[in-house]
């Protein structure tokens, strides 16, 4: 199944009138893997993050990316090229609703938002590589828990903070397995820097006692 015909075939599941609860749906959503979480793409005092999503449309749909800042929401389509179309940006403070999308009394692996101007937007959460691939076929492990789009939107803060925490763990662990692999610099031999700068250098102990000077005038 193409990446366009994904959401189409969720469509097909959850707008069929006999619509079941997921369990009964015959899938199970994946887990996230390294590559999978939220993408820290602007620090600072207005922090921007980004989430790998699949948009679903009424009976098709198509994949990119949904930005969050403490003022708006974007969302970048990549592919299909027919749908750039769907990219959208809206002010977080028209957002009236937040929250997992429910269908006929099933309550759906997708986000779903609504903003004051009537638009209404309903989101998978993908794996990222999932959103970058072109001719990846769909599986339900490709789809993951929603409820990090939501936090995204409404507890941007936390999120924030999370993803911060993880790379700084992630650039620790690099750095100490770097460090292990590195070989300590060989021992400095200190009697040749002595010698190449022109001074003496004593012999090795046990040191001789010194001569015997008494009655010679010198001390």
């Amino acid at each position: 199944m193409r990446t366009r015909d994904m959401v189409a075939a969720c469509a097909i599941v959850f707008f069929a009138p006999a619509a079941a609860p997921l369990h009964a749906a015959g899938y199970k959503i994946g887990t996230p893997g390294p590559d999978d979480g939220p993408q820290l793409i602007t620090a600072g005092p207005n922090p921007v993050i980004r989430i790998p999503v699949a948009h679903q449309h009424a009976a098709s749909g198509c994949v990119g990316y949904l930005y969050f800042s403490r003022t708006t929401m974007r969302f970048e389509v990549l592919h299909p090229a027919a749908d750039k179309g769907h990219a959208f940006e809206e002010s977080m403070a028209d957002m009236t609703v937040a929250k997992q999308w429910t269908f006929l009394g099933s309550s759906m692996p997708e986000a779903e938002f609504k903003f004051r101007d009537g638009r209404v937007f309903h989101f998978f959460r993908v794996k990222k590589r999932f959103t970058e691939a072109t001719n990846e076929k769909f599986n339900w492990d490709d789809v993951l828990p929603w409820d990090l789009l939501i936090e995204a939107a409404t507890k941007l803060d936390s999120v924030v903070a999370m993803v911060q925490a993880n790379n700084a763990q992630v650039a620790a662990a690099a750095k100490a397995a770097q460090d292990a692999a590195t070989p300590p610099p060989p021992p400095v031999d200190d009697s040749v820097a002595m010698d190449s700068a022109g001074l003496e250098v004593p012999p090795p102990p046990p040191w001789p006692r010194p001569a015997d000077t008494a009655g010679t005038g010198r001390p």
